[in-house]
């Protein structure tokens, strides 16, 4: 009886401090950003262009020069990135994806 309370208690905060970091994570907004685009991949880089492939499909952004180079990006593996608008697009921060956010 006891082992089936403590796993019960185990699991219950485990799914509590899961649903409390996903909240969190989406209130940390880098200064200066003005959307985010989450779960992304780098289809195609270069040439003042970029192509993300997420959830939602693919996006082209036509980008400038405060962008990291296009190598940064490893293939298949996905980012978060935060930037903001303008003529083009600006770059104010990226990082790889969280394990967690990846099974959403």
């Amino acid at each position: 009886m006891r082992r089936i309370l403590l796993w019960t208690v185990l699991i219950v905060a485990t799914l509590f401090l899961t649903k409390y970091a996903n909240e969190l994570s989406q209130d940390v907004t880098p200064k200066g950003a003005t959307f985010s685009l989450m779960r992304q991949k780098v289809v195609n880089c270069g040439n003042g262009q970029i192509t993300l492939v997420g959830p939602n499909g693919p996006t082209h952004l036509e980008i400038d020069d405060s962008w990291p180079p296009c190598s940064q990006f490893a293939e298949n593996a996905e980012y978060d990135f935060w930037l903001a608008r303008g003529g083009r697009t600006v770059y104010i921060s990226s990082e790889k994806t969280p394990w967690w956010r990846q099974q959403l």
